[in-house]
């Protein structure tokens, strides 16, 4: 398996210290368009690069290609991961609702930031209050998560 980010969800493990669990559950993507959406917080692309996250360049045929995946409010880069992670088996992670229904009318497999946490205490690869503790900041922060879906994560956690 090889995971593709959103820009969303390098944001938010940046901000709780966690890019590094990314690269230890999966090889991980990133393309370069969205790679320059990741602006804060501040080292977040140097951060990115240092634990093994993969820039991948997009072609500019893909920009034609990606067209018929941007519809309704998806950007030209929500396209371009549509695009890349049905051609090339991409499992996408991205937290954005319309990006995730586009996903799923395509048959393109998806998760959010709680499934990369769920992943991380179920492989120990952080502690439980840490991971509680990544929850609190990413609620703090305004990170979207279904609240339902947060609140079982909280239960399996302890927090």
């Amino acid at each position: 398996m090889i995971l593709l980010s959103d820009a969303n969800i390098l944001i938010d493990l940046a901000y709780v210290n966690g890019l590094a669990v990314l690269t230890q559950l999966a090889n991980v993507e990133v393309l370069d368009v969205v790679f320059d959406e990741c602006q804060y917080p501040e080292g977040i692309q140097t951060n990115i690069l240092a634990v093994g996250i993969k820039q991948v360049t997009t072609q500019s045929a893909w920009l034609q290609l990606s067209q018929s995946y941007r519809q309704g409010p998806l950007s030209q880069q929500d396209a371009l991961c549509c695009y890349y992670a049905k051609t090339f088996d991409r499992m996408l992670l991205t937290n954005e609702k319309p990006l995730r229904t586009r996903c799923q009318r395509e048959g393109i497999p998806y998760h959010g930031i709680l499934w990369v946490i769920r992943e991380a205490h179920s492989k120990q690869l952080a502690s439980n209050p840490t991971l509680c503790e990544w929850l609190h900041i990413l609620q703090t922060q305004g990170s979207r998560m279904p609240k339902q879906e947060l609140l079982d994560l909280r239960t399996i956690l302890g927090c």
